[in-house]
């Protein structure tokens, strides 16, 4: 697939740049000077993931589909009014968004590194690549079972996904992510034991955005998952919200790349915070167990304290 043609199934038409989450109405309601902070990757410094602060227009976008498409296929969740969350292909179509950003932002690393590797001018770890770039490609080999799932549900009005929602306390910050359910440690596991990877991963589609004066968190998977993570998903939405927040707190802080969050939000919780969230990156992969809640609750007042103490005590 080219990562500059629509990823509708039957399209060939060029892709524009398309918002993760909709412009109008949801990241317009946490920008105050039309701008918005997001954690970035900048490959030509040492501690390569930082935030950065970017034009509405430009922040949160992906080469994903093209002008007719990503207009008419998420008018429902756009432009049709309220959004309710009780509707399963309304569910469905911000899954779809979010797994086609992964998709994308997957071709681009695999095209980078492959780069990388053809220029012999550049001094690099070409096996550690080649690693890198065969595990994005199992990715995406795993995002097609997904995706191809979606379709056929938009296309056949089936459901093969559970999605829960829950309202919270606005906050300004908006996450569309995918967390993978299975741990480094387990997925390693299973190749020592079997000699091979895993058929696929179980992934969770996670949303959290503020809408109509709340924020909401809404989480999805899929069917033939639910007897591994239904009850890990149901945590966030039965527990009382001190635990929720902390939970969701672990997944943007250490699991989850995709988030932009407003102005007042950077100053009062990130504000040089860049060294730490780049060791955060560093700790999560080789602390082997990703579903693992750690004491940092981004929405507390002193979370930046917090934080910087459990880097300080755990990474160094």
């Amino acid at each position: 697939m080219s990562t500059n043609t629509c990823m509708h199934p039957n399209c060939n038409e060029k892709a524009i740049k398309s918002h993760i989450m909709q412009k109008n109405g949801i990241l317009s309601s946490i920008s105050d000077d039309q701008h918005l902070w997001e954690l970035s990757v900048d490959h030509f410094k040492q501690e390569y993931i930082g935030f950065q602060r970017r034009g509405i227009n430009r922040i949160y976008t992906f080469t994903g589909f093209c002008n007719n498409h990503d207009t008419s296929l998420f008018s429902k969740i756009e432009t049709e009014g309220a959004i309710d969350f009780d509707d399963y292909e309304s569910c469905l179509l911000f899954a779809l968004r979010t797994a086609y950003n992964e998709i994308w932002t997957k071709e681009v690393v695999i095209k980078l590194q492959e780069c990388i590797i053809k220029d012999s001018g550049v001094e690099i770890d070409i096996a550690m690549l080649q690693e890198s770039i065969r595990q994005n490609k199992l990715g995406l080999a795993d995002m097609e079972f997904y995706t191809s799932s979606m379709w056929n549900d938009l296309d056949n009005c089936t459901q093969s996904f559970v999605f829960e929602y829950r309202e919270m306390e606005q906050q300004e910050i908006c996450l569309n992510s995918i967390y993978t359910y299975d741990t480094s440690k387990e997925i390693m596991d299973y190749q020592h034991k079997y000699g091979k990877d895993m058929e696929r991963t179980s992934e969770i589609f996670v949303s959290y955005f503020p809408y109509a004066n709340k924020s909401i968190l809404l989480m999805g998977y899929h069917k033939d998952d639910s007897i591994k993570v239904k009850s890990f998903v149901n945590l966030f939405f039965k527990e009382n919200i001190k635990k929720t927040y902390r939970r969701l707190s672990s997944l943007i802080a250490f699991n989850c790349e995709t988030w932009v969050c407003s102005n007042t939000f950077y100053k009062e919780k990130l504000e040089g915070l860049d060294s730490e969230f780049f060791k955060s990156t560093q700790f999560s992969g080789r602390n082997g167990n990703e579903r693992k809640t750690f004491g940092v609750n981004f929405f507390k007042p002193n979370f930046k304290k917090e934080f910087k103490n459990f880097i300080k005590k755990n990474v160094g």
